[in-house]
């Protein structure tokens, strides 16, 4: 599986107007008919919300799932929308040379420098993609795309591992953000 959202050897992103392009992956953020389960883009990530901290760090940079999931020490953007697309939203990644691709990505560097300007942004239920079911207030397990963790089986103090790295992620915030007003949504 990590062939298909790996970038291809001869991979050359489609060049288009940015801001079109920013446009229509607007769109196809908010798009669930991408997926095969009704989630889109947005399902996990509206308003920002669903990135861990590392989502300000420039690309290619690690991200959890990439390494966990496919095996992959760092991952471009296109490269994570494809992860995205075949993991939580269940469907074929987009082809490589397709527009929906380089919109998406138009649209997630936007996300990312509105990201980068709140750094009280990061979701402390994202700190963790191994929490235990019940145990994470922002992905109650009936909607938990990733309730099919490895991880989980694994960890013999699920709730103890998961106040501390979520206490870790989120930062006190100068603008109210606190893991306890987090806790409390």
């Amino acid at each position: 599986m990590r062939d298909a959202v790996q970038r291809p050897d001869d991979y050359q992103p489609f060049q288009g107007d940015q801001e079109d392009l920013a446009l229509y992956g607007e769109e196809l953020f908010y798009d669930d008919t991408l997926s095969t389960n009704g989630m889109s883009c947005a399902t996990c990530h509206g308003g920002l919300s669903g990135y861990q901290a590392t989502f300000a760090d420039p690309y290619p940079h690690q991200v959890a799932m990439g390494l966990n999931q496919f095996g992959m020490e760092q991952v471009h953007l296109d490269e994570m929308i494809q992860i995205c697309m075949v993991a939580p939203m269940a469907a074929e990644p987009l082809e490589w040379d397709s527009r929906e691709l380089p919109a998406l990505v138009a649209f997630m560097e936007q996300e990312q420098q509105r990201f980068q300007a709140d750094p009280c942004a990061a979701d402390p239920c994202a700190a963790d993609p191994c929490a235990p079911c019940g145990v994470n207030p922002c992905a109650p397990c009936a909607a938990n795309p990733c309730a099919a963790n490895p991880c989980a089986a694994n960890d013999p103090e699920p709730e103890a591992r998961y106040a501390i790295a979520s206490a870790r992620a989120m930062p006190a915030c100068s603008t109210g953000h606190s893991l306890q007003a987090a806790d409390s949504r």
